[in-house]
């Protein structure tokens, strides 16, 4: 360590110190004030990789958040480099061009967390805080650390509420992982990728799968799904929709569309309608400021939203499932 890094850990400095390494603008202006909505004061924005580690060798660092295409140094380049030089700190990867190469990748380096873009603000908070409690912490707080593998060793029967599947599909895709993977416990997290990327989710009998065709125990599968954040065991709904929470949508009216949609569907950001067709969740920035407050339903960005034509286009998607499916009954 440096004598200016020796020289900023002191027992009265902030903490956590945080580095956020993002080169889109509103991205990063959303994510900053979701840090700062949660507490976090002391964030540093890095646009650059070569940025990120000129203040890491001046500062200490507890978290950093890096996304991985950047405009000069790779992000997983940067990454190796600060675990290198300091391999306690905690590092989350976001990512809006992830592939399972560059997460197993990441998390090969030491990164606590893969977020794919767009995350929803719950995401990014619980993975902030997931990379923290395993970060020692500052000499106040120091008794109440926990240590990293009491974080990760799964209960033998973990205290979820799990969805088992219909077993057509769950067997289909296990046949397809026998055939692509080779078995080992380290394709693990690939293979909960895969599976999450067909069904949405991860059931618990795909989990039960999983660890049967890797060895693993089945605890310790469900202790990886359960610790990275880019992981879902609930089931997600037919249409997806997503509410802004960036700084643009945030000041003109993306609160009120959230308190309308809970109050007329019963939906609050992270919840599944129990009939499976909506899933509502909230991003920290989709980039497209200048059409706030925009929501995504599905693949279909719509901008300059309200209450009233938000909560409008969900009900005519429930109208129209209806009219699809009228002798069909409907899930409780």
């Amino acid at each position: 360590m440096s004598a200016v890094q020796e020289a900023v850990r002191t027992a009265d400095r902030p903490w956590p110190q945080i580095l956020l390494l993002e080169d889109e603008a509103s991205v990063a202006k959303g994510l900053q004030m979701i840090l700062d909505e949660e507490g976090y004061r002391a964030v540093d924005l890095a646009v650059s990789g070569r940025g990120a580690l000129d203040t890491f060798h001046r500062k200490e660092v507890d978290l950093l958040i890096a996304d991985l295409r950047l405009p000069d140094i790779d992000g997983l380049e940067v990454i190796k480099q600060v675990k290198h030089d300091r391999p306690d700190t905690s590092v989350i990867v976001i990512t809006g061009y992830s592939t399972v190469d560059s997460a197993v990748t990441a998390m090969k380096l030491g990164a606590k967390d893969y977020l794919s873009k767009p995350f929803s603000e719950d995401e990014f908070v619980s993975a902030v805080k997931g990379a923290l409690v395993t970060k020692k912490e500052h000499p106040v707080e120091a008794a109440r650390s926990i240590p990293e593998p009491a974080l990760r060793a799964a209960p033998l029967e973990p205290d979820l509420h799990l969805t088992r599947e219909d077993p057509a599909p769950v067997d289909r895709l296990m046949a397809e992982l026998r055939g692509k993977f080779s078995g080992t416990p380290e394709e693990v997290i690939p293979m909960l990728q895969m599976v999450q990327g067909c069904l949405g989710y991860l059931p618990e009998n795909a989990l039960e799968g999983i660890a049967r065709l890797t060895g693993r125990p089945a605890a310790a599968v469900f202790g990886t799904a359960t610790f990275y954040e880019q992981f879902r065991l609930t089931p997600v709904g037919r249409h997806v929709i997503r509410v802004c929470r960036g700084t643009a949508c945030h000041v003109k009216g993306s609160d009120r569309i959230l308190r309308e949609i809970r109050n007329r569907f019963g939906l609050s950001p992270g919840e599944t309608s129990p009939d499976r067709q909506f899933t509502l969740e909230t991003v920290a920035c989709f980039g497209s400021c200048a059409i706030a407050p925009v929501v995504v339903m599905d693949d279909s960005v719509k901008g300059r939203m309200n209450p009233a034509n938000t909560c409008q286009c969900l009900a005519e998607v429930r109208e129209q499932e209806d009219a699809a499916t009228p002798d069909l009954p409907k899930k409780k």
